[in-house]
């Protein structure tokens, strides 16, 4: 395919990004970014580029802060051309913390100002990851839900550190879940966690989302969600579950699904992800020595010829053996473990960080079908009580689906047609003429 021709990735991909001010804060500090590849070619070499950043600061601080690593992420990554495309991404969030720090450290009003960044690249390789702060990434693939990014919250540092020890729940339910660990601006230097390279499948689904959305709604509902809707309702019906919920913070959400085999079958899927001195250097292997029988067998002689004397009372003669034999032994095993170091061959393909870090069987049981029941039941009291236009049919026969299948225990089919239906009257009631619904989004793509 010629460079010049531009692909219409609408047959291999299904991307949308929203993002939602919330029901409690006066500004979105959010911000998003979508970079898909020109051509097909450009897609081989570089890849599609997906950012999410979760501002904070002051109340222009934090906004300011996640536009600036949008805005440099995306420019950045396209100027490192000489890289591989982990190390341009990684370089690219490293030089636009320097230019967030520098901002915050020049005004004031803007001092410590910070966001977190997580950075998706779908390549021919495979989905790779840059991600500094609490902002997430998953992946559902078949039924599985994998969260393949690690939170720098305290809650997590905290739970990594004491892994394997015994604390009741009541402990980690008193950290602070709010409080995260690393971020872009505060200071001049930031470690960026590269995960992957997660190979490509058809079907598998890929959402980043801010706290905003991760807060307010359980894995097993986001499995449920990419599970049972499009790319674009999904998104939608995120960011109506965490306002539903209080909505306590911005709410941002890209979800992207791989359409078409091209995409997982592309030729390119074999280069290397890393030039070969960006590896880490090979691990050192020491190469052991055998001790000789012979050896062996002369230092049990000393040893016993030391145990006769003592027991015949010739301590002198037993001493004398007894360090011999002590000084044989040492230096045996210097002469067994100070042979020749050689380096371990070294993997052709190179694996970024430990992902995934959680996973999450994609099913519902009576709880979180009964949840949603509540929920649907209190938004159509809403709508009734507000007198609100509402295809009542559409949506009633939904519910009553959702209703019949929870009473048989099918609580899966339950939860999912209960979101559904969900979705549908949230997407009535944001389309009533003239109101002012607090619900209505402040930002919104659909990239099909």
């Amino acid at each position: 395919m010629p460079q010049s021709e531009k692909h219409d990735w609408a047959g291999c991909l299904h991307v949308a990004a929203m993002s939602d001010i919330g029901m409690r804060r006066s500004n979105n500090q959010d911000h998003f970014g979508v970079a898909l590849s020109q051509t097909w070619e450009d897609w081989q070499r570089r890849g599609h580029l997906f950012i999410v950043a979760d501002g904070m600061g002051a109340h222009a601080a934090g906004e300011l802060a996640s536009e600036i690593a949008v805005e440099q992420v995306r420019h950045l990554y396209k100027k490192y051309l000489d890289k591989k495309p982990a190390m341009a991404l990684t370089s690219a969030i490293e030089e636009a913390n320097m230019i967030i720090n520098r901002r915050g450290e020049s005004n004031a009003a803007f001092h410590k100002m910070g966001t977190t960044c997580s950075c998706l690249l779908l390549l021919p390789q495979g989905a790779v990851l840059g991600h500094v702060g609490d902002s997430r990434i998953y992946r559902l693939r078949g039924d599985k839900l994998e969260q393949l990014t690690f939170d720098h919250s305290m809650a997590w540092e905290i739970k990594a550190a004491t892994a394997g020890k015994e604390y009741s729940s009541d402990v980690y339910a008193a950290i602070p879940k709010n409080v995260i660990t690393r971020s872009l601006g505060p200071s001049p230097e930031v470690e960026v966690d590269l995960e992957g390279a997660f190979p490509l499948e058809v079907g598998d689904t890929f959402m980043m989302c801010s706290d905003g959305a991760s807060g307010p709604v359980t894995d097993q509902e986001i499995a449920l969600i990419l599970h049972s809707l499009d790319p674009p309702k999904a998104a939608q019906l995120m960011i109506d579950l965490a306002n539903l919920r209080g909505g306590p913070d911005n709410i941002t959400v890209i979800v992207a699904k791989v359409t078409d085999e091209k995409l997982v079958n592309d030729p390119c899927k074999n280069d290397p992800l890393i030039e070969e001195e960006d590896l880490p250097p090979p691990p050192v292997e020491r190469q052991v020595r055998k001790i000789p029988r012979t050896l062996l067998l002369a230092i049990f002689l000393l040893f016993a010829g030391a145990g006769l004397a003592h027991f015949l009372e010739q301590p002198l003669y037993a001493l004398a053996s007894a360090l011999v034999g002590v000084m044989v032994t040492i230096l045996s095993l210097v002469y067994k473990f100070t042979g020749e170091l050689v380096p371990l061959p070294v993997k052709k393909r190179f694996r970024f960080g430990k992902g995934p870090y959680s996973e999450t069987t994609c099913q519902a049981d009576s709880n979180t079908s009964l949840n949603l029941k509540i929920m649907y039941d209190e938004l159509c009291d809403a709508a009734e009580s507000n007198q609100w236009t509402i295809d009542w049919e559409s949506v009633r026969q939904l519910g009553e689906r959702a209703d019949s299948e929870m009473k048989k225990g099918e609580y899966y089919s339950s939860s999912k047609h209960f979101l559904m239906s969900i979705g549908s009257l949230m997407s009535q009631i944001r389309g009533q003429k003239g109101s002012k619904n607090p619900l209505e989004d402040d930002s919104r793509v659909d990239l099909t």
